[in-house]
């Protein structure tokens, strides 16, 4: 049985979800931080165990950014990911007025699955630049 919960997203819960990727690891006051600024956030949970998660960033009016849509590798497929989404864009169609630009970085191989959602990968000469600070 699932419960999702919006807004509620906890540094424990989003450590252990970040903790099945190969991400970078960051300390829990700067996650705390992180998740004190967020525009939304949702996080799926399966007896109370973490499963999947989904942040929304941005000014809150023009840009919106999806982040950190992660699902715990044991339950990948079986619609966990479509559900947070679902939650994500329910939450975009409310707030979003007008324009606006909604970005996401995707990893290798799941573009299809934002693709479903309306995305559409960037061109490649598109301008596009990050850098890793680490302090």
């Amino acid at each position: 049985m699932y419960t999702m919960k919006t807004n509620a997203l906890g540094v424990k819960d989003y450590q252990a979800l970040r903790g099945t990727t190969n991400w970078n690891l960051v300390p829990d006051l700067q996650v705390q931080k992180a998740l004190e600024h967020d525009l939304f956030s949702v996080c799926l949970f399966s007896d109370r165990k973490a499963i999947g998660m989904g942040r929304v960033i941005g000014d809150g009016a023009i840009y919106f950014y999806i982040q950190d849509l992660i699902v715990h590798p044991e339950h990948q497929g079986k619609g966990v990911g479509t559900s947070l989404m679902n939650t994500i864009e329910s939450f975009l169609d409310h707030r979003v007025q007008g324009y606006a630009f909604v970005g996401l970085m995707a990893a290798q191989g799941v573009e299809a699955f934002y693709k479903g959602f309306g995305y559409t990968k960037r061109a490649d000469d598109g301008p596009g630049m990050f850098k890793v600070i680490q302090k």
